[in-house]
């Protein structure tokens, strides 16, 4: 049967993100692994929520429902974005089963196989395998403590349009994740985030936006998000409620150019038919009570103090041996170790022998680099876990980090 598998299918070997899913079901690891929301953030008033919803509304609940969203929920979500100043309406919003059927999406209307797509270096897991599955060439752009390297980027697409690398080939978007950045940490500076839509607008390169941790900032000044200042309608904007609501219920959204937004529909349409309506009356039931904010003021408040446990540790137990991202918010710091680690090789014995787990370096780059790399993601142990959690990471790598 293999033999009959169509090329995109013979190239997909293995599944990074089914590996992360297997290391946090582990018994006794202490994971550092998936970014998952820690239990404890989901409110009680969902339980109330949800009873309400199956005693008044079930017959809606269990049914179909419209491909784009139901329209309170997408007017709910015009509302709530365009007071983030990202102005549209209802009849700009898709709500997707999560942001990653976003960009799936987003692939379908623009990609070719061939074609060639820009990320950041490194950049999150899903978006590479999604890109993967359509065949294209991924083109990276460094980043450093500001987000992604605008003057890089320019460089790049200027040698792209002389011919000098990707075979002339011009990206068909570029994929950023601007604010807390997965797996980094980082995030895009304002000056920055100007400079990006200056560039792509000039050379006509769509931007996807991925803004699924910017609303849990815990440090620092909010900044606006990419869609707010986009004075050319270059942006497609993806967000997600996992990170406010729940990763279960799957939903996400969408918001673009209007031509973009309904192609999405068409091929929404042909992919799920539409998101899950349970989820999606629940959603809005509860934006409506505040208790999404209330929920991201929990989240925020937990997070802080996940995050300053996590590099108090780092400094114990490893002192100056390790370089690690110093996130302003989200889930995750960025560790960079010696040369000649191997995070990849090391991370079989970090979970069997010393029941820790972490998401090797290489996972985040396209091609297969930051060998002495690895993510840490402190959203999901609790805080009285990661002190340990560390301790067996150094025991782990031992003598290998000069301490």
């Amino acid at each position: 049967m293999q033999g009959t598998f169509a090329a995109r299918a013979q190239k997909l070997q293995r599944s990074e993100l089914a590996a992360l899913f297997a290391l946090a079901e582990e018994p006794g690891v202490i994971s550092f692994a998936g970014g998952f929301p820690d239990p404890e953030w989901f409110l009680p008033e969902i339980t109330e929520i949800s009873d309400r919803v199956m005693r008044t509304n079930r017959g809606v609940a269990l049914q179909y429902g419209p491909t784009p969203g139901f329209t309170a929920l997408r007017e709910f979500m015009a509302a709530r974005l365009t007071g983030q100043g990202m102005r549209c309406s209802a009849a700009d919003v898709l709500i997707t089963s999560g942001s990653l059927q976003g960009l799936d999406l987003v692939c379908k209307i623009f990609l070719e196989p061939g074609d060639v797509v820009l990320t950041e270096a490194p950049t999150y897991i899903g978006a590479l395998q999604t890109f993967a599955s359509y065949e294209v060439d991924i083109v990276s752009v460094p980043i450093d403590a500001d987000g992604m390297r605008i003057d890089a980027l320019e460089s790049l697409l200027a040698d792209i349009r002389a011919g000098k690398r990707a075979g002339g080939r011009m990206p068909k978007f570029i994929y950023t994740i601007p604010s807390f950045q997965n797996p980094s940490g980082c995030t895009l500076s304002l000056e920055r985030r100007r400079a990006l839509l200056r560039v792509a607008s000039r050379f006509g390169v769509p931007v996807v936006e991925d803004h699924a941790y910017a609303e849990l900032r815990y440090d620092g000044a909010d900044l606006p998000a990419l869609r707010a200042l986009d004075e050319d309608d270059v942006v497609i904007h993806l967000g997600t409620f996992s990170k406010i609501f729940s990763p279960g219920l799957r939903l996400g959204w969408m918001i673009g150019p209007r031509p973009v937004i309904e192609k999405a529909i068409l091929f929404k349409q042909g992919t799920d038919q539409c998101s899950n309506s349970l989820g999606q009356i629940m959603a809005l039931e509860y934006g409506k009570r505040g208790l999404i904010e209330k929920q991201i003021e929990v989240t925020i408040a937990s997070l802080r103090k996940k995050r300053d446990e996590t590099l108090k540790a780092l400094r114990a137990h490893f002192g100056d041996s390790v370089s690690y991202t110093v996130p302003q918010g989200g889930f995750y710091t960025w560790v960079t170790f010696p040369e000649g680690i191997d995070t990849v090789a090391l991370l079989p014995r970090a979970v069997k022998e010393y029941s820790v787990a972490y998401v090797a370096g290489p996972s985040f780059y396209a091609d297969r680099s930051g060998a002495n790399q690895a993510r840490l993601c402190f959203s999901q142990p609790r805080v009285d876990q990661i002190d340990e959690g560390i301790r067996r990471l150094h025991a782990c790598f031992g003598a290998r980090v000069g301490q």
